[in-house]
């Protein structure tokens, strides 16, 4: 599961305050061989989830607490993650773009239509190298890999799930238990306390393409309280053909204002 992508999220809001085997029969006077036991949808879509050795991929996630979009690559322990959130009751968008490989980290921030005299820091337009010695210790963990494979954390909704079944060519349907899948930030505290025990049979959707691999994975969230009924969507694609991550050419070191806001 990815780590990362969660921690930036909670950065990015401080700086603004199953088929089924046949055997084949035995021939004459020999003993048929037992038939293979069924493989469960369950264990199909584990299979399916990217783990340390997928090629790289591009990841988007919509819904949650945090929307985000970038590309993973785990065997080169690479991973960029795009964030953008729209500050209530302003024309301000807070954009944050991240770019690590292994310990090593670049960010591009930036709040665009903000008025010149908000009072926000005018940071670099280019690509800021990150001294992680100037980070503060939880910013440099969430700024370095450390063996991110599912950004949208579709294993752990897997873990949570029953009543598992496909329901067509590569898409399968059953529940999953939000109360066991908090860490993946898909509805808030106030929001899982008011769905009570609906939290613990939420709609779950996942598709696989035809490599076995998971394409998309979605969550039906139902109205609660305040909160209205919203969709938590993982897409995975570009698997093998997502643009290799390299570390920027003009990237320039960035500026003290840089890490005041990363460092909280």
């Amino acid at each position: 599961m990815n780590v990362l992508t969660k921690r930036l999220a909670l950065t990015g809001a401080l700086l603004i305050a199953g088929a089924g085997l046949t055997a084949c029969g035995g021939t004459a006077g020999t003993t048929p061989e037992k038939a293979p036991a069924p493989v469960s949808a369950a264990t199909t879509l584990k299979k399916g989830v990217p783990g340390s050795d997928t090629p790289a991929f591009r990841y988007t996630i919509k819904g949650g607490q945090q929307s985000s979009t970038g590309v993973l690559d785990a065997p080169n322990k690479s991973v960029t993650s795009d964030f953008f959130e729209k500050i209530p009751d302003s024309e301000i968008t807070l954009t944050m773009r991240f770019l690590v490989i292994e310990k090593q980290a670049w960010a591009r921030i930036s709040f665009d239509n903000a008025p010149s005299d908000a009072g926000l820091p005018r940071l670099p337009k280019k690509w800021m190298k990150l001294d992680q010695g100037k980070l503060a210790k939880d910013s440099a963990e969430d700024l370095a890999y450390a063996g991110e494979t599912d950004p949208g954390f579709v294993s752990t909704l897997l873990a949570a799930a029953t009543g598992l079944k496909e329901t067509g060519a590569g898409t399968y349907a059953g529940i999953t238990d939000l109360t066991r899948s908090t860490e993946a930030g898909i509805v808030a505290e106030g929001t899982l306390k008011a769905l009570g025990e609906k939290a613990k049979t939420v709609p779950l959707e996942v598709t696989l393409d035809g490599a076995g691999r998971v394409t998309k994975a979605v969550v039906k969230i139902p109205a609660a309280g305040k909160a209205k009924a919203a969709t938590y969507e993982v897409v995975y694609d570009q698997y093998g053909k997502a643009a290799p991550i390299k570390a920027p050419s003009d990237a320039v070191n960035a500026p003290a204002d840089a890490y005041e806001l990363l460092n909280g």
